[in-house]
């Protein structure tokens, strides 16, 4: 099973090993598998500063139609379904309300419950596992970790989540861009993008666009060139507290903390040596693979 671990640490829990998390609307997560479609779980969260705020979407939330109170694991939860149809392909939405002190956590799990035009496939594919469809949304509420305000977690690596993912892209296009504008050069074969990133580290420009944000944007597009070069780096996230934030992994082992690589606040761009930074990164992954 793999963790979440929400933005902030509002929540945690696993999930298959095949689900991956896309984006969805503005704090809401969504999760399933992209190879072969067996449902999704989706999960939001809210917070107020009563106590009792928790308690009091649970009561709202049990005077809705169709809403019942329903023990998953050790939650106590509001539960309710929802049937529709979507071109011609009939679902069910298992929803559940979980308020714990200044938090209430909003899930839901949506099947496929019925396939007219396919003859029944999705509705015996259903029945073949325990854990799909309401069962499937239980086991992962049974996971669940609801953190109050004043609670975190600490060294924690996780699936680098899409807000991550996001951030890497965006720092490697202002990256990208910053060299076209300085040198009319864009990224190219690895030992071409290490040159170009010296160069653009030495700059006065690059402090100026990014201020402090320098040396993060430039380890971050640094570690994501690795990726495209070096086989088995991956992207996680790395949970500690207050701090949260990309890391490269190779198998279990941190190779290599991107927002560190140039200094907490870039200070050392000016002196940075982009191949010597490369150099001990793969020394890592050489000690990691021993």
């Amino acid at each position: 099973m793999k963790k979440f671990i929400s933005p902030g640490s509002w929540f945690a829990f696993s999930y298959p090993e095949e689900w991956f998390e896309f984006s969805e609307e503005p704090d809401c997560f969504l999760f399933y598998n992209p190879e072969k479609w067996d449902g999704n779980f989706r999960i939001s969260a809210y917070r107020d500063a009563s106590p009792a705020f928790g308690d009091k979407m649970m009561r709202d939330t049990l005077n809705t139609p169709g809403s019942k109170l329903a023990k998953v694991s050790r939650w106590e939860t509001v539960y309710s379904a929802e049937s529709f149809t979507e071109e011609l392909v009939e679902y069910v939405t298992h929803r559940w309300v979980i308020g714990c002190g200044q938090t209430c956590v909003e899930c839901s799990f949506t099947e496929a419950s019925h396939n007219p035009s396919q003859g029944g496939e999705f509705g015996s594919a259903m029945t073949e596992s325990p854990l799909l469809g309401r069962g499937r949304g239980e086991a992962i509420i049974a996971s669940l970790e609801i953190l109050q305000p004043r609670d975190t977690f600490h060294n924690q690596y996780i699936p680098v989540r899409v807000s991550e993912v996001e951030l890497i892209e965006s720092c490697y296009a202002t990256i990208e861009e910053l060299g076209m504008k300085l040198f009319k050069e864009r990224f190219r074969d690895f030992d071409y993008n290490v040159r170009l990133l010296q160069k653009i580290a030495s700059r006065p420009e690059l402090t100026k666009q990014l201020r402090s944000d320098a040396g993060a944007v430039m380890g971050i597009t640094l570690c994501a060139l690795l990726t495209e070069s070096i086989e088995g780096l991956e992207w996680n996230t790395f949970v500690n507290g207050k701090v949260e934030a990309p890391v490269l992994m190779y198998g279990t082992t941190c190779v290599a903390r991107p927002m560190l690589l140039f200094g907490k606040q870039g200070e050392a761009l000016a002196e940075a040596d982009v191949t010597k930074i490369v150099e001990d990164i793969r020394t890592r992954i050489a000690e990691a693979v021993c």
